[in-house]
């Protein structure tokens, strides 16, 4: 799904219609091109927020044409449409444009993307501000509630370990992940300060999954102890690399305050469980079927 920002709210799109009215919703299905023609118009938008993807590492190396057009074509279709219509674009990137030997990758770094998802997220960067040097590029890794309660690290470790199952932690993979509020409120100052090119939007503090999920749990009051040490290289099909971390200086000094810490995130994650938001999510997500 993406979303288009309207003066006074917001207006979302995505192939099917969510049940519920709660905000003005437009049905496209970004592999048509006649489908998504004149769709920054019709929303009437100042901010364009671009995250629909073909995400998956394993769904794009299944399925490389789809992704291409997801990722880089339709994307790019977008920023030019958002730069016709006078409107901010947001194109949401990844940390899987670099190959993990490093870590603390900076923007201007060379991008060596190991996977057909990541090759495909440097080409839609690279389209995206070809079309609209106005754009911005957020390279992002972030965790939060979904309405499938299936789609972040967040929720993998915590239904596991709300069931009593030991867990594996990676402990070869350091991300900069964010919780997602962090990120869109990030992305919503970075926007009012007409940002654009390419910029780390992520944790200030990298994490290895095995501590990212030692510290959720703590959090959560669930048994630290069922996180348990893993490498990746014994439970992935695909290599993601393992040195992930983005430095986020120039996000730093664009917000005058530095990015979220991990403690900061998984404590905003466990009160929003308190407020019952992922069943609100799940309620909101129920499609219409059209």
């Amino acid at each position: 799904m993406h979303q288009l920002s309207l003066v006074g709210g917001v207006v979302g799109s995505a192939r099917t219609s969510p049940a519920s009215n709660h905000l003005p919703f437009i049905s496209a299905n970004l592999e048509d091109a006649d489908s998504r023609s004149g769709l920054i118009a019709r929303s009437g938008a100042e901010v364009v927020l671009h995250a629909a993807a073909v995400a998956s590492i394993e769904a794009c190396a299944t399925d490389p044409v789809l992704a291409r057009i997801v990722n880089v074509d339709a994307a790019a279709d977008l920023a030019r449409q958002a730069k016709a219509e006078g409107a901010k674009f947001i194109y949401v990137s990844t940390d899987a444009v670099f190959n993990g030997r490093r870590g603390n990758y900076l923007e201007e770094d060379p991008t060596s993307p190991t996977s057909e998802y990541g090759r495909t997220k440097v080409s839609g960067e690279r389209a995206v501000l070809d079309a609209n040097p106005e754009a911005m590029v957020a390279r992002v890794n972030f965790y939060g509630w979904s309405p499938s309660g299936r789609r972040s690290l967040a929720e993998f470790f915590y239904h596991r370990l709300l069931q009593g199952e030991q867990t594996p932690g990676f402990t070869d993979v350091t991300v900069s992940t964010l919780q997602v509020g962090y990120l869109v409120e990030a992305l919503v100052a970075l926007a009012s300060l007409e940002a654009r090119g390419i910029v780390h939007v992520a944790s200030s503090e990298p994490t290895t999954k095995f501590d990212f999920g030692r510290r959720l749990a703590d959090e959560f009051g669930l048994d630290a102890n069922l996180v348990v040490p893993g490498r990746s290289t014994d439970h992935l099909v695909h290599d993601r690399g393992s040195s992930l971390s983005l430095n986020t200086n120039l996000a730093t000094k664009l917000l005058g305050t530095p990015m979220a810490r991990q403690r900061s995130g998984l404590h905003r994650l466990y009160e929003e469980l308190n407020q019952a938001l992922p069943a609100t999510l799940r309620r909101l997500s129920i499609t219409t079927g059209n």
